[in-house]
């Protein structure tokens, strides 16, 4: 096996590692926090990173619609509804920690000054949580004027693709600009 493979295969292996123990760790963390079985008090009060990412899509997309004229309110802290209207509820299936676990594993695995993986870091868990929040948004939106699925694929499978395609994207980005920063150093 020639170096590249060795260094690719090594890559890979890193990457799916980090990736796992990411998304994995989360559906971990959401059993500790979440009462019934192994609870973890603590954690659930003081460090539900889980739900706070919940609130935080639900809460911004309450203001975004409140924002184009829909009068919205937080039900219960799983479910956006428009007032006399539909709603949507925000399941941990639906919350985007899988697509942003793969990013940060992405960014983590490539080498790189530190400075430069942070701004793409959080660039990019931005831009995956704001597609997040624009897709409660439009949900919401369409479900209140009963419009129909887009090609007949359920929201979270369309998301799901839409997701991917944004972190692919993100991917090329990164990769053509690392190459132009690791050049300039």
């Amino acid at each position: 096996m020639d170096i590249n493979k060795k260094e690719f295969l090594k890559y890979a292996s890193k990457l799916l590692i980090l990736y796992l123990l990411l998304d994995y760790g989360t559906t971990a963390f959401i059993g500790i926090t979440s009462q019934g079985g192994y609870y973890v008090e603590w954690l659930d009060k003081y460090f539900n990173y889980v739900n706070w990412l919940r609130q935080l899509i639900l809460n911004s997309a309450k203001y975004l619609t409140h924002l184009i004229g829909y009068d919205t309110y937080l039900e219960t802290s799983t479910i956006i509804k428009i007032k006399n209207g539909a709603g949507v509820r925000l399941v941990y299936s639906c919350l985007g920690y899988g697509v942003i676990s793969f990013w940060i594993a992405f960014i983590v695995v490539n080498k790189a000054k530190l400075s430069f993986k942070l701004k793409w870091l959080f660039g990019g868990i931005f831009l995956i949580i704001f597609s997040n929040i624009l897709r409660v948004c439009i949900l919401l939106i369409a479900l209140q004027k009963n419009m129909y699925k887009p090609l007949s694929i359920d929201h979270h499978t369309f998301y799901n693709i839409i997701a991917y395609i944004i972190v692919i994207a993100m991917m090329f980005l990164f990769l053509k600009k690392l190459k132009k920063h690791q050049q300039t150093i």
